[in-house]
């Protein structure tokens, strides 16, 4: 596989790839976007236990249909993989945009997929000899794309002690590529859905956090 710096370097030039939310950042005014068809990857991926379902003031998420043990694992968060400076000119207004990105936002919105930048998650990466960075580098995962994510994307909040599964990660998986999942953190009972603290840096001020 390839170093992490050699990865990172090949993300910085056009960075798409087909996972503790840090970013709250909101994209560049854009259309609504039209319905999401519901043949979706990530929809499609939903596993045979779990099931989509509508909450109030929340949008889908997502109820398991057989009990789950503590430690078990939940399921892989997938999506496009961006360097922090991709990111950033993605979803930022005043960031200046390259023909890619152009590209990349106006596939978004004829695909009738949002921009909010809310579904990020971002992995630190130290410095090591191997990579020869001189301080910490962020990596991201991006879900927010059905295209280009798995059934994971529909997990929604809940503060500790409510929340019933955490995210695991790590920089360097077995392909060089970041990987994050979900293990449940207590006994999950049946009916109950799947959720996950993301984190303070995920809220705006004066958000209601539940």
């Amino acid at each position: 596989t390839s170093s992490t710096a050699s990865y990172l370097d090949s993300l910085s030039i056009a960075s798409q790839s087909t996972a503790q939310i840090d970013d709250n950042s909101h994209a560049a005014a854009a259309p609504p976007p039209p319905s999401v068809p519901m043949d979706t990857p990530a929809r499609q991926s939903l596993p045979a236990h779990l099931t989509l379902h509508p909450f109030p003031n929340k949008g889908l998420g997502v109820i398991t249909t057989i009990p789950i043990s503590k430690g078990e694992f939940i399921g892989e968060y997938k999506g496009e993989i961006f360097t922090e400076q991709v990111k950033d000119r993605r979803y930022l207004s005043s960031q200046t945009k390259t023909v890619e990105d152009e590209e990349w936002i106006q596939s978004r919105i004829e695909r009738g997929q949002s921009l909010t930048g809310c579904y990020v998650y971002g992995i630190t990466i130290p410095p090591t000899k191997s990579n020869n960075f001189e301080q910490n580098q962020r990596i991201y995962v991006d879900a927010e794309d059905e295209y280009h994510s798995l059934w994971t994307r529909f997990l929604n909040h809940a503060s500790p002690p409510n929340n019933n599964c955490n995210p695991k990660s790590v920089h360097e998986s077995y392909n060089g590529e970041p990987r994050v999942w979900f293990v449940a953190c207590r006994d999950i009972e049946v009916g109950e859905e799947l959720c996950f603290d993301y984190g303070d840096d995920y809220w705006l001020e004066g958000d209601d956090v539940v």
